[in-house]
């Protein structure tokens, strides 16, 4: 009985194996189809060609400094960004706090924390039981 399941199991496996390789032909790849390729829209519009002296350079031209030089002169000097983290209250109707939005100085990102004052405190494994404060909401999606 043994050597009659050991030769059936042997037969099976050497069966799958041969459905497994399959016929001898190799796989097709991307060589055999023809690519299909539409044609793209016309831009509506075109940026102006730059002129063959003034290469890829990013420095600013001589109309740049000229413009940022009357600029300065009628007292419109460039605002430099803040580097400090702002962090603002969100005040309900009856002025408690329902949220505060933190917006680092670094990326100018905002983030929000939802204040869980009025809610029961965490007691359950993990929880925070001394804090009230939520989650940060760093990502918010929106329709």
């Amino acid at each position: 009985m043994l050597k009659k399941t050991i030769i059936t199991t042997a037969f099976l496996i050497a069966s799958g194996l041969a459905v497994a390789a399959g016929p001898d032909a190799p796989p097709p790849y991307a060589g055999d189809v023809d690519a299909v390729r539409a044609q793209a829209p016309k831009p509506a519009r075109t940026l102006e060609p730059k002129s063959p002296d003034a290469g890829m350079s990013l420095a600013p031209t001589e109309e740049d400094m000229a413009k940022a030089r009357e600029d300065r002169e009628r007292g419109h000097a460039p605002k430099h960004p803040s580097k400090r983290t702002e962090i603002e209250a969100v005040r309900d109707p009856n002025n408690h706090v329902t949220e505060y939005v933190v917006t680092p100085g670094s990326t100018k990102i905002p983030y929000k924390i939802e204040n869980r004052s009025d809610r029961p405190i965490d007691t359950y494994p993990g929880g925070n039981p001394s804090g009230t404060l939520g989650t940060p909401k760093f990502i918010e999606f929106g329709w």
